[in-house]
């Protein structure tokens, strides 16, 4: 894996096969989790974030072959009534209560839940069509337009807080536990052992690889959304400096109001 760099209009990845699958896997599930279909198209892209799609003209589908989520109001979510909390602790971390106000809590929910979740899947679904469509000579890069990247890296996030809870994350010490656990793992590997014993300490076996696999995972997507992040700011920077800042103010660029 190579983080993302700015090219022109777009900000590309180099990820292999095996991790755009996980990756792209791991996006539909959060999707599901927050009402959606599981992805399956990787065809013209339908969201609100305006940009076009990666995929060539002969990988379109027509209208009637897209995959498309059904509307949340039809998945029982209409902002008319009320809507309930999520008893999922991942999900109740991405639509978390607006206030300790019960009352205020629920009628902010109701207001705003479907759209919520609506902009979600929406970003997920793009990183997720990024990964199933890549380009290049090799076939491994992922790009992301300009108009893509603020959706993506807030999709990244969403991505790695189900992942942070799965694995118990909750501090700043948490996370470094769990990166250690990574960093003894990857030392055993390299070591040749191949007893089974879990870095965990606890189950070993199947149960301590499945979690050093999501480990490596929430590690592999943290890399990626501080790299895209990186290069948004760089780029931001640059054309502030190419322009001589953010812009004029009331009394004109260098002007003085006294």
């Amino acid at each position: 894996m190579r983080g993302f760099v700015a090219r022109q209009q777009e900000y590309v990845a180099r990820l292999d096969a095996d991790e755009r699958a996980v990756l792209a896997g791991i996006a539909s599930e959060v999707a599901v989790l927050l009402g959606a279909e599981k992805f399956r198209t990787a065809g013209r892209l339908r969201t609100d974030v305006g940009a076009p799609s990666h995929a060539d003209a002969s990988d379109e589908l027509d209208d009637d072959e897209l995959v498309e989520e059904p509307p949340l109001h039809a998945l029982g979510w209409p902002w008319q009534r009320p809507v309930e909390a999520p008893t999922d602790p991942a999900v109740r971390r991405l639509l978390p209560d607006a206030s300790d106000d019960p009352e205020q809590a629920a009628e902010f929910r109701r207001l705003t839940d479907a759209d919520l979740r609506a902009r979600k899947i929406a970003g997920l679904r793009t990183w997720w069509h990024a990964l199933r469509t890549p380009g290049g000579r090799q076939g491994d890069a992922v790009a992301i337009t300009a108009a893509e990247a603020p959706a993506v890296a807030a999709a990244m996030t969403d991505v790695r807080i189900v992942l942070a809870d799965r694995l118990g994350i909750r501090t700043d010490e948490d996370g470094e536990r769990v990166y250690a656990e990574l960093h003894a793992a990857s030392g055993h590997d390299a070591g040749g052992g191949r007893d089974g014993g879990g870095v965990d300490g606890g189950d070993g076996g199947e149960a301590a690889a499945v979690r050093r696999a999501f480990i490596g995972v929430y590690a592999m997507l943290s890399e990626l959304q501080e790299t895209l992040v990186t290069a948004m700011l760089v780029r931001v920077r640059s054309r502030d400096a190419t322009h001589g800042g953010p812009g004029p103010g009331p009394e004109g660029r260098g002007g003085s109001a006294g």
